[in-house]
């Protein structure tokens, strides 16, 4: 699986950070996600590494998940306990998350039931077209506050505009490029976008002083989510609706 279609840039570097990271794909897709949730089971409670609860299923679904940081493969016999606690608390379905996979028995122990066998990166590969969607509508409301300004006949400047002014309203443009790409292709599983996406970058002063290239949908996200609202101040003002 390429990089650019990774939900995450980086793999954990322990137990806690597996975990946090699992929670965050799972609350990130628009999930109910809480971290060490005890649960009661038939024979009492039990520790959920992650538990989630899928809203967007009908019914609602909800997921157990167990993380195994370990660096050797996951026994067969680690997963006969697990399916048992999925069992028990009768959830829809169960995800072990390993660092370092399963030994042959451990897939066999899974045959035919709800429970699923995964790497890290094999979960992000299951879940990666809704993150991306999910991520897309999260931030589309940012950007439809920006359309009227880069689409005509949007916004009319308060001012009167010169040559420098529509100078700067192509450097915004160019340099907020990615919030363009959000709007009703953000919404479409077919629709993905390519990498690298390079863009000026603008200092405190707004002036252009680089370059920012843009490698993964991570770092896509990630450069919506930190300009957003400075976007719309810059445009603003080059609109003549606030002060500099």
């Amino acid at each position: 699986m390429p990089n650019g279609m990774l939900i995450f840039d980086h793999e954990p570097e322990n137990w806690n950070d597996l975990q946090a990271m699992v929670g965050q794909l799972f609350r990130e897709t628009g999930c109910e996600v809480t971290i060490g949730k005890q649960v009661e089971l038939v024979r009492g409670k039990k520790e959920i590494d992650v538990w989630v609860r899928d809203e967007h299923t009908a019914p609602p679904s909800e997921y157990l998940c167990e993380c195994k940081f370990w660096n050797r493969a996951i026994p067969q016999e680690n997963v006969h306990s697990f399916r048992t606690v999925v069992a028990d608390y009768g959830a829809h379905r169960g995800f072990i998350v390993s660092k370092a996979g399963f030994q042959k028995g451990a897939y066999d122990a899974v045959a035919n039931t709800n429970v699923n066998l995964v790497t890290f990166r094999e979960l992000q590969a299951i879940f990666f077209d809704r993150w991306r969607v999910a991520m897309g509508e999260r931030f589309i409301p940012y950007a439809d506050r920006l359309f009227p300004y880069w689409d005509y006949p949007g916004k009319m400047p308060k001012v009167q505009w010169r040559k420098k002014e529509s100078e700067r309203q192509d450097e915004l443009v160019a340099a907020y490029r990615p919030l363009l790409r959000l709007g009703p292709l953000a919404r479409m599983e077919e629709f993905v976008q390519k990498f690298p996406i390079t863009v000026p970058s603008l200092n405190q002063a707004g002036q252009i002083d680089g370059q920012i290239v843009i490698g993964s949908y991570r770092q896509f996200y990630d450069f919506i989510d930190a300009s957003k609202d400075v976007a719309l101040r810059h445009f603003q003002v080059l609109y003549g609706e606030i002060d500099a």
